[in-house]
């Protein structure tokens, strides 16, 4: 490992490092590892996936450029895995990166079955991969694996990968700790009338005004349109007006079914 970095390595690293924890959607996150990687990285084409290897389950896949998975990869992908070169390593070796030239000739590879299946079609045979564990969940592990041809990755390059690899697992720790937030908070009806419009905006696409939020707050609590009027300091006919137009906006008929439509997406059934 080199004594240290060139300095404009280093500054590409803390842009991928910064470009990871500005994520703020944890089904984004696989292909933001990707997008990050390219600026540091130079490699033809990626593949970021939530493996679960107990099961031989594939949670999600994400792969840049997006490309559709082949036949070969739907109907053989855990037999050809197994006896992938690297795969002993990484179960053994977690959080750390290797290339397919640490254990195997490039020859070698071209003559597996997983090349033939796998590689060949995308034109590749030089991989640097690793796998980052989940710390929630054991039998979890997000593996990012990078492709070129002809064209080894060096060991500078594996350095580079080594050193994000701490933020790729921390950012996505932060993305798994905010969901189970989000949950949480989702279970109790909002408190007063801004959260309940940000709450609204933040889980449905009905498009209503500020004062339609308020008004469609005060008419969840059981106010009639008159108490709503007195409340907002307006008109007991615009606070009907308001209700009226919140309604098509919603998919309702009325404030009896709006309430039901509330209560469904308190309850987290959706609208």
């Amino acid at each position: 490992m080199p004594a240290a970095l060139p300095t404009q390595d280093c500054a590409r690293l803390l842009q991928a490092a910064q470009e990871l924890y500005a994520v703020e959607d944890l089904a984004a996150f696989p292909l933001q590892v990707l997008k990050s990687l390219a600026s540091v990285i130079p490699h033809s084409s990626g593949g970021c996936h939530v493996l679960e290897p107990s099961r031989q389950g594939v949670v999600t896949t994400c792969y840049d450029p997006a490309r559709p998975a082949g036949p070969a990869a739907d109907k053989d992908f855990w037999r050809l895995a197994q006896s992938h070169p690297l795969t002993s390593v990484l179960s053994a070796n977690p959080a750390r990166a290797w290339k397919l030239s640490d254990v195997i000739s490039r020859r070698a590879f071209q003559a597996t079955e997983i090349y033939q299946a796998l590689y060949r079609p995308l034109g590749v045979d030089c991989e640097l991969t690793a796998q980052v564990p989940d710390t929630s969940n054991p039998e979890i592990v997000l593996r990012i694996s990078l492709h070129r041809d002809g064209h080894d990755f060096t060991e500078a390059e594996r350095v580079m990968l080594n050193l994000l690899l701490p933020h790729v697992g921390l950012a996505r720790r932060r993305l798994q700790a905010s969901r189970v937030a989000a949950r949480n908070n989702a279970e109790r009806p909002p408190l007063d009338a801004p959260e309940f419009q940000i709450w609204v905006r933040q889980r449905t696409q009905w498009g209503l005004t500020p004062r339609e939020g308020e008004v469609l707050f005060w008419l969840c609590q059981g106010k009639t349109n008159a108490e709503i009027g007195r409340i907002l300091g307006i008109a007991e006919r615009t606070a009907e007006t308001h209700a009226l137009r919140i309604y098509p906006k919603m998919g309702v008929e009325n404030r009896y079914t709006a309430i039901a439509t509330l209560s469904r997406l308190w309850a987290g059934q959706g609208g």
